[in-house]
């Protein structure tokens, strides 16, 4: 008898020593209220980015590439010099045209004079009519060719002028498909691809039924202050400009019931690329009361999602239907009420009925 009391003794003080321990030790969990706010909600679209100004470079002249002046993939200013051509030919022909505007325009004066002086001769009939005729005649053939030879000087100027490629506008140029020295020729040859960078411009499309809703953000100056379109690169990092529309597509594509529109999004600091895949966002019209929680609260088990709610000190695991998400935050349909508090951290280490030690989550 004396040793069930013993025994009874030490289980009772393992106990008591047990739930001392409990006391001390328990797990610090971070919680957050459930909160009932106005919030937008967000459709998304697949997107690319494009450059809302685009030119092929390519030569008006044939001839060999003597200087390429920028570095593959620099950003260049308008009227800027990227290609010079080999002008040694367009330079000559420059200087033969000049000599015979020189000779046309000696020719013309010589045959000016003659039918001034012709003028005063027939005036006193000391010259038969057709020498007259004929001198007129000659007048205006000299001035046709004076008006050919000047012709000659401006075709030979274009064709010196366009032996110097230069940047259409401000922009990046991509990487030089010919090298020093390369034969090409005018229309044929693809030197260069120049873009607009600064703003970009980024195509989704939408829904012909969707149309009228965008036709009204055209021109509305509450898109951006709203941040009513906004993008997310690959990676799910969220561009922080915001986009407003640039135009919309003249027709609806019948095959597929969509409409392109077109955004423009600043790009100060060149993120964007031409060609980029983006997700866009576009905000609806109107904000809606919702309860939210921050996204990092719940847990997906066998298809279900939970949270872990705190009564006084003791975490229980509920159930809930969870609706889209907005941002950092989802939206609860059902399962929660206004200023419950769930757990946001320490949420794989809690179990169910367990007693915890209560951390607020800082709103600052």
């Amino acid at each position: 008898m004396k040793n069930y009391l013993f025994i009874f003794f030490l289980v009772s003080v393992s106990a008591c020593d047990q739930e001392k321990k409990t006391e001390n030790d328990l797990l610090t969990v971070t919680v957050e209220p459930v909160k009932k706010e106005t919030v937008y909600l967000e459709d998304t679209y697949p997107a690319s980015t494009i450059a809302l100004q685009e030119v092929e470079l390519r030569a008006d002249v044939s001839g060999y590439v003597t200087n390429i002046l920028f570095d593959d993939g620099q950003r260049v200013k308008k009227g800027q010099l990227l290609y010079e051509i080999d002008k040694s030919r367009y330079q000559a022909q420059m200087d033969q045209s000049h000599s015979n505007l020189r000779i046309a325009k000696a020719n013309y004066d010589r045959v000016q004079r003659d039918v001034k002086r012709y003028e005063m001769l027939k005036e006193g009939n000391a010259i038969a009519g057709q020498v007259y005729d004929n001198a007129l005649t000659d007048l205006n053939n000299a001035e046709q060719e004076m008006i050919a030879a000047q012709a000659a000087v401006d075709d030979a100027m274009t064709n010196l002028r366009y032996a110097d490629i230069k940047a259409p506008f401000d922009g990046t140029i991509g990487f030089s498909a010919v090298r020093l020295g390369a034969l090409v020729n005018p229309g044929q040859t693809l030197l260069n691809v120049v873009s607009a960078d600064d703003p970009m411009g980024v195509d989704f499309y939408a829904a012909e039924s969707d149309l009228y809703h965008f036709q009204g953000l055209v021109g509305n100056a509450e898109v951006l202050k709203d941040s009513v379109f906004t993008i997310a690169l690959p990676g799910g990092v969220r561009y922080p400009f915001p986009g407003k529309i640039e135009n919309i597509d003249r027709a609806v594509d019948r095959g597929t019931g969509t409409i392109m529109i077109r955004l423009a999004f600043p790009n100060p600091e060149l993120t964007l690329k031409p060609g980029l895949s983006a997700t866009l966002m576009v905000r609806t019209k109107s904000g809606e009361s919702a309860i939210t929680i921050p996204q990092k609260a719940k847990t997906e088990r066998m298809g279900e999602t939970y949270v872990f709610v705190v009564h006084e000190d003791t975490v229980k695991e509920q159930r809930i239907k969870m609706g889209r998400r907005i941002r950092d935050r989802v939206i609860v349909e059902e399962g929660l009420a206004e200023g419950q508090e769930v757990v946001t951290s320490g949420i794989q280490k809690v179990t169910e009925g367990e007693r915890v030690q209560i951390k607020k989550e800082s709103t600052e």
